[in-house]
């Protein structure tokens, strides 16, 4: 079964537009392996924290309710780490998922950006920019964020989208949701999905692959199947249902040369897919294409879809709670460079 590299990635707090403004922050974040997937942060007096887009709160094993914990990063100037900085922060007493001390909940909800917000005077919004291996970068505040080489590079946020709505928690998920109004394509042809309306998409970096219900996952696959043909396709490796023989596929900076998935979000903006963040490749020889059928009912009764981790890789992605948006950028390897190129050799 593949394994996924570790990977580092660093969390960056980026300065507010308020009169006392405070330095962004960074850390080294890791991915983990191929069983969890999961992102940590060494967050908690250089202990990690699994990063969670749907919990409401940071998390830690204690006592009674509620305890204090002492949060750690460094200050940066979006290029380099400058200097160490601590905080206090109030987390929530409960159980540590496996490799970890904590959660560090980011929800829309979640006390955890807010606090952040407040004590170092940045901006409630924040990016993640997880990488596939190596060293990615998550941003919490907004601000401009540099990848290196070379030194002139412009800032990656130049590349963001246009804001897309956040859309109110759904069922109760504190999460963050928007909305398909134009459904998802398949090299440009739009999948035929029973009922009308938008569907809603949600976001998750604690499950590794996007997840689609049911009623929606049988008509994309089908379609992706089609529009894949057959003369490499091979068998089925669990969780996947589609899986081709990966010599026969042509690879491109893109990733594999497969076709494209586009998420057609509310505004014109599209969330697209191409075979880096759709074909996971799960041994030497195969590649499979990484969405899965979620659990549950159909209708209204879950997200349409919700993009997993691997679908997020090696693009930003902000979530601003101040201006409730999402906005993100292409697929960076398509350009010549990914979430691994931030530089954090400490500024002298």
């Amino acid at each position: 079964m593949w394994q996924s590299k570790p990977a580092l990635v660093f969390l960056l707090l980026a300065v507010s537009t308020a009169a006392t403004v405070g330095k962004p922050l960074l850390t080294k974040v890791t991915k983990g392996s191929a069983s969890t997937a999961l992102y940590t942060a060494p967050l908690s007096a250089g202990r990690p924290l699994v990063l969670d887009l749907s919990a409401p709160a940071i998390t830690t094993p204690c006592s009674g309710q509620t305890t204090t914990v002492t949060l750690s990063a460094n200050s940066t100037d979006g290029s380099n780490p400058l200097s160490p900085v601590s905080f206090a922060a109030t987390a929530t007493c409960a159980a540590a998922p496996s490799g970890a001390v904590g959660v560090a909940g980011l929800a829309r909800s979640s006390a955890s950006p807010a606090q952040v917000a407040s004590t170092q005077k940045v901006a409630n919004s924040f990016a993640l920019c997880l990488p596939s291996a190596g060293v990615g970068a998550a941003i919490f505040g907004g601000g401009p964020f540099f990848l290196a080489p070379p030194a002139d590079r412009p800032a990656i946020t130049t590349l963001l989208s246009d804001g897309v709505p956040l859309r109110q928690p759904f069922s109760g998920n504190p999460g963050y949701f928007v909305s398909a109004t134009n459904g998802i394509a398949i090299d440009g042809t739009r999948v035929a999905v029973s009922g009308s309306g938008a569907l809603v998409v949600g976001l998750s970096t604690t499950i590794p692959y996007a997840q689609l219900r049911s009623d929606v996952y049988r008509p994309f696959i089908t379609a992706f199947d089609r529009a894949m043909g057959s003369s490499a396709k091979v068998a089925a490796v669990t969780p996947f249902e589609l899986c081709y023989d990966s010599s026969k596929l042509s690879p491109t900076l893109s990733g594999y040369s497969v076709p494209q998935v586009d998420v057609m979000l509310e505004g014109g903006t599209n969330w697209t897919v191409v075979g880096g963040n759709s074909m996971a490749q799960v041994n030497s020889g195969t590649a499979c294409f990484a969405f899965i059928q979620a659990g549950g009912g159909t209708g209204g009764a879950a997200p349409a879809v919700v993009i997993g981790g691997f679908q997020m890789e090696n693009k930003l992605v902000v979530l601003d709670n101040d201006k409730k948006t999402l906005s993100f950028t292409p697929y960076l390897p398509a350009r010549g460079f990914s979430c691994s190129n931030f530089n954090f050799t400490r500024a002298g």
